[in-house]
């Protein structure tokens, strides 16, 4: 049993020194001209298939916005619409997401993630989030998700991600290796970023539908809990862009808070324009599946 340990310790050690040193396959072909959607790969059977446009969505909020369990129950209906299509985070951040020294609300959802991205967005009121961009420009308020996100959704995109999720429950860490493969030629620079959110929170929220609007077993889904590889993630490619074949694989290792639940943990990975901050693509994995929740039902 001790030699087993040891051989895990040291499998994680040698995990945590190739994330340091940014271990990573690249192969790059020449031609970099744009290559006209539908984007197609072919998969271990021979079969081709398409590689449907995803859509990532952040979503800004606080336990004690009264207003934002109407986002949530948004992005809830969205995912019941779309499927694994559409990617939310959740970021607990900003005056509504202080926690009370005692009695309700006393859980710290906050980050530094989350405290980076409060000084980058200069927030002004909740909810309000993002569509398919990091572009702090370009914040909306929740009512106009559902129509960013279904335009957003139509095609293909050029790059196809692949996330395999790793936990070591000895350790309790994980070790996902993300890969990207591009279908068709991307210009310009890209970054990756890799993010864990974990779903089924039953925690304290503010509700102004319900009297008395403190709900004491609301769920909280799709919380941000950390980065893998730093809030904006690392470079993902030649500073000219990528043509079709490109490759780039990557391995990460992070050690988990005792009190997250990796059955309710999914790793998230996308890739973005590192000058206009646009989403090209993203991903998600589950250590396990969960169907959408239902906050308002939750709260009832």
């Amino acid at each position: 049993m001790l030699s087993i340990i040891g051989y895990r310790l040291s499998a994680f050690a040698s995990r945590l020194t190739l994330h340091a040193s940014r271990f990573l396959v690249m192969v790059v072909l020449a031609s970099c001209d744009i290559i006209e959607s539908p984007f197609i790969e072919t998969g271990d059977d021979g079969q081709q298939t398409a590689n449907p446009q995803k859509v990532l969505l952040f979503d800004f909020t606080g336990h004690t916005c009264k207003s934002c369990p109407k986002a949530h129950q948004s992005i809830d209906q969205m995912k019941v619409l779309y499927g694994d299509r559409i990617v939310p985070i959740a970021f607990h951040l900003g005056y509504f997401a202080k926690p009370n020294t005692s009695g309700k609300f006393t859980t710290d959802f906050r980050t530094p993630e989350g405290t980076l991205l409060e000084k980058y967005y200069d927030f002004v009121s909740f909810p309000i989030g993002t569509v398919q961009t990091l572009n702090n420009q370009q914040l909306q308020p929740y009512a106009s998700w559902p129509a960013l996100v279904s335009a957003n959704l139509a095609g293909d995109s050029p790059l196809k991600i692949r996330i395999i999720p790793e936990y070591l429950p000895g350790l309790n860490a994980i070790t996902p290796e993300v890969s990207i493969t591009a279908l068709g030629a991307v210009s310009g620079p890209l970054s990756l970023a890799v993010y864990l959110v974990e779903d089924s929170i039953v925690d304290w929220q503010k509700d102004e539908d319900f009297d008395p609007m403190d709900i004491p077993e609301y769920i909280h889904n799709h919380v941000f809990r950390t980065s893998l590889n730093g809030l904006w993630g690392e470079p993902a490619c030649p500073v000219e862009g990528v043509a079709k074949g490109f490759t780039f694989q990557i391995e990460y290792s992070k050690i988990l808070s005792p009190g997250w639940k990796i059955s309710k943990c999914t790793i998230i990975a996308f890739v973005y324009h590192s000058d206009t901050k646009e989403i090209v693509q993203v991903e998600s994995i589950g250590f396990t599946q969960r169907p959408p929740g239902n906050h308002a039902e939750a709260a009832k």
